[in-house]
């Protein structure tokens, strides 16, 4: 565990309360044993002596190094608090959860990125108790969904190891929802080298692409605007149909 900046000032301070509460003792004509360790004993808590018969109160300097004894006491309580609020945030039991469950799953369905269309194809996929896993690069939106109770990852979906921790080997489906038909070209073919046996359906946003992403081995190809234009067709079709 790395210390922070602000923890590493408040050593510096407690450093030199201790050297200053030290030295005040050795002035006050205490030998350098005693004054060690009646002023470590006395930062960290333990008021040394019991009877505080050391600490006399007509003593300006051992006065004033009890003080100091107790800031240090308090920068001492900052410092183990920090320190553990970071040891909690490492032990991530949301994330140990998740990763059981992932490697628990086959057969499932991996979606990225977390746009509007696979949160609500997840939503569906958990209604029919279908596994999913969503691949995410927004820290944020990871956090967001995560808390929604959604099975999210935060990590980059064209890296091998992010598809790997996703479960891509034993997954059925893999859907590319970017808007980028480069970028779901990429990941559809890194995708087919760990999983040859793995349904790609990708999103695509010019027809043009249609050729080089059949070739990465995405096995089909969904273009939203003519989907959305024959949903709509149908419907007006099917309208006049009934008016007639």
């Amino acid at each position: 565990m790395e210390f922070r900046a602000i923890q590493k000032i408040l050593l510096v301070v407690l450093v030199v309360i201790f050297c200053i509460s030290t030295g005040f003792a050795l002035i006050a004509g205490y030998g350098i044993f005693t004054s060690v360790f009646w002023s470590f004993m006395n930062i960290i808590g333990a008021d040394f002596p019991p009877a505080s018969s050391l600490v006399d109160p007509h003593n300006l300097l051992l006065f004033v190094a009890d003080g100091l004894d107790i800031q240090g006491k308090l920068i001492i309580t900052i410092i183990l608090t920090t320190i553990f609020y970071q040891l909690l945030g490492r032990f991530d039991l949301k994330g140990r959860v998740m990763q059981k469950k992932l490697r628990s799953m086959s057969g499932h369905v991996i979606l990225t990125p977390a746009d509007g269309i696979a949160v609500e194809m997840a939503r569906k996929l958990q209604k029919f108790g279908k596994g999913y896993v969503i691949v995410e690069q927004n820290p944020h939106m990871v956090k967001k969904l995560l808390n929604e109770g959604f099975l999210v990852i935060n990590a980059d979906p064209a890296q091998q190891d992010s598809l790997e921790t996703a479960g891509v080997r034993r997954a059925s489906y893999l859907l590319l929802l970017d808007e980028d038909d480069v970028r779901n070209t990429l990941i559809a073919i890194e995708a087919k080298r760990i999983n040859e046996n793995l349904e790609i359906v990708a999103r695509i946003k010019r027809q043009e692409d249609i050729a080089r992403m059949k070739r990465a081995g995405i096995s089909r190809l969904v273009l939203p605007e003519i989907s959305i234009g024959d949903k709509i067709g149908e419907f007006v079709t099917e309208t006049s149909s009934k008016s007639i």
